[in-house]
């Protein structure tokens, strides 16, 4: 694998968010987390946004190209100890996001699926998107995180402002249009320093 700045991040993240709520980052591991994987992609509430509601050799597939490509890095995603969700993060100057505005070259972005149910939709989305920009800070040099998601999922629009996430307009992309959010770093770690106790590479990660 080259060096990149997807390649130098960590395989394991926790941070105790300050509504003392534990949120893990642990890299995704093929083939073992594909049961888990495939259980999410064909949730209700997962297909209208990611399509991949695979056959399970296609999604393999699928996820061996995203493992092996070097301008990102996947994670499993857990609270207080249970998996609740899937993160891409990802070189934006790299990724055909780039083609859709001014990407520098050190912009970090990242996609987001909270895929079990009993989590949906309780009020993880704003803890979670604070440990993902967090620790895309601490772990790259990234001056702005990049976010694009659906319009219509007004989730992000509600938490984006109180995470320093400033809409920047719509794109129009071939699956959707999508609303561009930039994160600044000085803006983001003066309102989220990180005296809110991280807790290394285990604690907060499920195993």
């Amino acid at each position: 694998m080259l060096d990149t700045h997807s390649s130098r991040l960590p395989d394991q993240y926790g941070l105790d968010d300050f509504q003392h709520t534990a949120i893990g980052l642990r890299q995704v591991r093929y083939p073992e987390d594909m049961p888990l994987l495939y259980r999410w992609m064909h949730a209700g509430h997962v297909i209208p946004q990611w399509h991949l509601n695979k056959p399970t050799t296609e999604l393999n597939v699928h996820f061996e190209k995203m493992l092996a490509d070097d301008h990102q890095r996947l994670y499993l995603i857990s609270v207080n100890g249970q998996w609740v969700g899937y993160a891409e993060i990802y070189e934006a100057a790299r990724d055909r996001l780039a083609r859709y505005y001014p990407a520098e070259p050190e912009d970090i972005g990242w996609h987001l699926l909270i895929g079990e149910l009993s989590a949906y939709g309780k009020g993880h989305l704003r803890p979670i998107v604070r440990t993902l920009s967090h620790f895309i800070f601490q772990h790259t040099p990234a001056r702005r995180i990049v976010g694009e998601s659906d319009h219509s999922v007004q989730a992000y629009e509600v938490v984006a402002e109180g995470l320093c996430y400033e809409s920047k307009g719509l794109i129009h992309m071939p699956e959707k249009i999508a609303m561009l959010y930039l994160c600044d770093r000085d803006r983001f770690l003066a309102a989220y320093p990180l005296e809110a106790n991280p807790l290394g590479v285990q604690a907060g990660v499920a195993p």
